[in-house]
Parts: structure tokens; sequence; C-alpha cells
């Protein structure tokens, strides 16, 4: 008897009980798992970042496409800006030496469609600045197409004439199209 329980205390001390129930150790199995809901997670993260970029980079692209409609669309917004101009100085003007209703029924239909024109305008995205006689003139809303001099000294540097308005896109105060106009400048008597 005494060798069953050497030979049996040798076997229990060469092998704890912990071993042999598996308490403290990880399977094989289990490491994999561990291992692979790792790789998972990181790669839940990796697909989130690439979604925020991928975000980022559609509303790049919409934002360029924005700029190169508008650009793209700029010659037709100056053709029109300038007939509009053109249009509502015919139709003040007539109004001006209309002597007869036909005439001045004329003057009517010019100011209408310098109306249909700014209506176009505005579809495209460009809304009227708004430029008065009399406005100071602002290199970043005006350009100046020529002078007058004035005698009076608080006309200087003021809006004397206005050819066309300017336009500027709807979402923005920078001018799409800038104002022509002249400009009075003061000379002393």
């Amino acid at each position: 008897m005494n060798d069953y329980r050497e030979a049996g205390s040798a076997s229990y001390e060469a092998t704890p009980v912990d071993e042999i129930l598996g308490v403290g150790m990880i399977s094989e199995s289990d490491r994999i798992l561990q291992e692979l809901t790792g790789e998972i997670r990181r790669l839940a993260d990796r697909s989130e970042d690439l979604e925020a970029v991928n975000k980022r980079m559609h509303e790049r692209v919409a934002a360029l496409e924005g700029d190169l409609l508008r650009a793209s669309l700029r010659p037709v917004i100056k053709a029109l800006a300038e007939l509009h101009g053109e249009c509502h100085r015919h139709a003040q003007h007539v109004r001006e030496i209309a002597d007869t209703e036909p005439t001045l029924a004329f003057a009517e239909d010019f100011h209408t469609v310098s109306g249909r024109i700014e209506d176009i305008l505005e579809g495209l995205g460009a809304v009227p600045i708004g430029t008065e006689i009399g406005d100071p003139f602002d290199r970043r809303l005006h350009q100046p197409c020529g002078t007058v001099t004035t005698d009076v000294e608080a006309r200087h540097d003021r809006v004397s004439a206005v050819y066309h308005q300017g336009f500027r896109n709807i979402a923005s105060e920078k001018p799409v199209i800038h104002a022509k106009v002249s400009v009075w400048k003061y000379l002393a008597p």
C-alpha cells in the first residue's frame, strides 16, 4: 500500500488540482475566440472611421459640384445681368420721355422683361445686390465704368449711375457679378 500512496502522492504533487480542473487556464478555443472578438472590434472601429471619411468626401464632392455649376453658369448670369440692366435703363428712359399711352405701355413692357430676367437669375441662385444712385462706392460690390465730376463734396465716391445691378450668390454676400456703376468725383470749384 505504501507504494500506492507514494505513487499517488507523487502523481498528485506533479499535477495540481487547478491544472486538472482547468481553473485559471484558457483553452485554445477560448483564446481564438478572444482574438477574433478583438479583431472584429478593431474592424468595426475602422469601418466607422472609413464611413466618416466617406461622408466627408461626399460632402466635399457635393460642394465642388456646386462650385463647378456656379462657375459654369457665371457667363450666363453675367449676360442676363447685363440684359437686366439694359431693360431697366430703357424702361426708365422711355418713362421719362413718354408722351403717349402706347409709349408708357412700352416702358412697362421693358420693366416686365426686367422683372422676369431677375426671376430667372434668382432661379439660378443669383439675387440682386440692390445698388442705388447715391450709395457709397464699394469695390467689393461695384465695378466702376466711369466717373462724373461734381461740385458737391458730399457726393464724392458715391454711385452716380447704375448700368446694371450686381448679383450675389443667394447663399453668400460675395457678388457673382459686380454692379456696373459710374462714380462721382468731387472737384473743388
